[in-house]
């Protein structure tokens, strides 16, 4: 796998300042690398704020590259609700963009996307 996709709740972290977040994002970013997000994530985090707050998470999420959901996504996501159930469409989404484009999904979703998961990088919890 190379390269790294970001989950909402690391983006929100982020947002909000949490440093361990912003350390993972230049993790990613940092020999070159791009740091990426599903659609789904901007649409998640764009859904969350507000006036300026939201002005702010639109340019934070300039930084990112931007997966769309496109048919081979859609396809891998619904996939994935196949084998697994209880994910939820917005979940499956955000996995099927990392592992259609060969990425670690960044998360601390430990509840959808478990620890020993591969693919998948927890870097902390809270």
């Amino acid at each position: 796998m190379s390269g790294f996709t970001f989950d909402s709740n690391i983006v929100i972290d982020a947002l909000a300042g949490f440093e361990p977040a912003l350390t993972e994002i230049r993790r990613a970013s940092n020999d070159g690398g791009r740091a990426w997000l599903s659609r789904m994530v901007w649409i998640e985090v764009m859904s969350k704020g507000i006036g300026n707050r939201l002005k702010s998470a639109e340019h934070f999420m300039t930084g990112f590259g931007i997966d769309d959901i496109d048919a081979e996504i859609a396809a891998r996501a619904a996939a994935l609700r196949r084998e697994r159930p209880r994910l939820k469409s917005p979940d499956a989404v955000i996995l099927a963009s990392a592992q259609i484009h060969g990425r670690v999904l960044v998360t601390r979703n430990i509840k959808d996307f478990p620890v020993n998961m591969p693919g998948v990088r927890v870097p902390y919890l809270l």
